[in-house]
């Protein structure tokens, strides 16, 4: 097991983002990074102590990688705003990565300068995040009534401006080999196909968000499932044009197919079909691999 700490802003959302990932062992929030001793939350929050507020991550890192929580934390919010997460104004609320090794360090300054690669082209500006060494860093556990505060109240204050840029991926097909089970790599990295009403997600009606299984961008939401009988999960559009990637398929020519890709990791998802008569928004099934996904419940 390893730890990690991150600082969002408000505490409250980052946890619950954080824990609903495959792999995340615990989490808990608290302050850190300040100079007074065991703080209280109103201390804090006036700003004289000091401290961020901040989400401490215990994972797993034979089923997630650090790499994949920074990921998450880049697209969680806005790390252009100093001391500024939406109306949440103030030191306590700044964006910070308290690297808990060397090794995490580097990795936190490499992926910023990626990320800062991909907001740069859509207009936003410098990244102020705060990197540090979490050594010499006290982490006060916050108050009970603070941890996993959205579990217990489902409809509570959930601040994240994001910048709703993507994070660029670059797969490391090892690595992922070693993260999901045969089939999925091969659909996923080869193109395979699974065989039909045999996928976890064909007819379930849970609410949430679908994901790839390979790099966790989103793809689809439960909205726009339906239920077309083909065998495979079925929806009539995905959660926006740029989440995915349209190519040419002659794979069983002369028959000609439109292949659907995760525009993020370039992973194969299934194919999309139109003008087939059902009765959906945009006369489209996009036919996709339960093994390409991971359904994020809401």
């Amino acid at each position: 097991m390893e730890s990690a700490y991150f600082a969002t802003g408000c505490f409250w959302g980052a946890e619950r983002r954080f824990w609903k990932l495959t792999g995340v062992v615990e989490t808990s929030v608290g302050y850190m990074g300040g100079t007074r001793p065991s703080p209280s939350y109103e201390q804090v929050c006036t700003g004289v102590t000091g401290h961020a507020e901040m989400v401490h991550v215990v994972f797993d890192s034979t089923i997630i990688s650090y790499a994949r929580l920074l990921q998450e934390f880049w697209t969680m919010h806005d790390p252009t705003t100093l001391n500024q997460q939406g109306n949440d104004i103030g030191s306590q609320y700044r964006s910070a990565i308290y690297a808990a090794s060397s090794s995490q360090l580097k990795m936190a300054q490499n992926t910023r300068d990626e990320y800062q690669k991909a907001i740069a082209k859509a207009a936003y500006g410098k990244i102020v995040t705060e990197i540090v060494l979490s050594q010499g860093h006290t982490y006060w556990p916050a108050e009970e009534y603070h941890q996993r505060y959205l579990e217990k109240n489902p409809n509570g204050y959930d601040c994240h401006s994001s910048t709703g840029v993507a994070y660029p991926v670059t797969l490391n097909e090892d690595e992922l080999r070693a993260r999901v089970d045969a089939l999925s790599f091969d659909v996923l990295r080869k193109g395979a196909t699974e065989r039909p009403f045999t996928g976890e997600y064909v007819d379930t009606e849970t609410v949430g968000i679908y994901k790839c299984k390979a790099c966790s961008s989103e793809l689809f939401r439960s909205e726009t499932k339906f239920h077309s009988g083909c065998g495979w999960p079925s929806f009539y559009a995905p959660t926006s044009n740029d989440a995915v990637l349209l190519i040419e398929d002659r794979s069983l020519a002369p028959r000609i197919r439109t292949e659907v890709r995760c525009a993020s990791c370039n992973s194969h998802l299934g194919h999309v079909f139109e003008g087939e008569g059902y009765d959906v928004p945009t006369d489209q099934r996009w036919c996709i691999n339960s093994v390409s996904m991971i359904l994020e419940p809401k």
